[in-house]
């Protein structure tokens, strides 16, 4: 990787980014309960409840993200922007579900919401 300090304008930006595919997220199975528990532990918070998000690093779970309490847990060894890609698939999963056509969430977010549904929502 170049030297940031040699790029020029840009370097601060390039200090400030995070590689999106460094840890594989993936909802949470059945499996995933002990770990979960012992995660929690811990951190020494109470274990998360619902449908969870988890960050794996070597086939190691690292952080969670409980999508219904909106509540993180992470490892001591996680990485701090961990968790903001948790909240970031979080996001993606909620769009998806709210309109799963990505041209349909596009033209809402450029335009705002079609006159029908404003008019289904008063």
């Amino acid at each position: 990787m170049a030297d940031p300090r040699n790029i020029g304008r840009g370097a601060s930006v390039l200090l400030g980014m995070f590689p999106a595919n460094s840890h594989t997220i993936r909802p949470a199975t059945a499996h995933d309960a002990i770990a979960l528990r012992r995660l929690a532990a811990a951190s020494g918070v109470s274990p998360l409840a619902g449908r969870i998000l988890v960050a794996e690093h070597d086939d190691v779970i690292i952080a969670a993200l409980s999508l219904g309490e909106n509540r993180t847990i992470a490892s001591d060894l996680a990485p701090s922007y961990v968790t903001t890609l948790l909240r970031l698939r979080a996001d993606g999963i909620e769009a998806y579900e709210r309109e799963p056509r990505l041209s349909e969430r596009i033209r809402e977010a450029v335009l705002g919401p079609r006159q029908r549904e404003m008019a289904k929502a008063a």
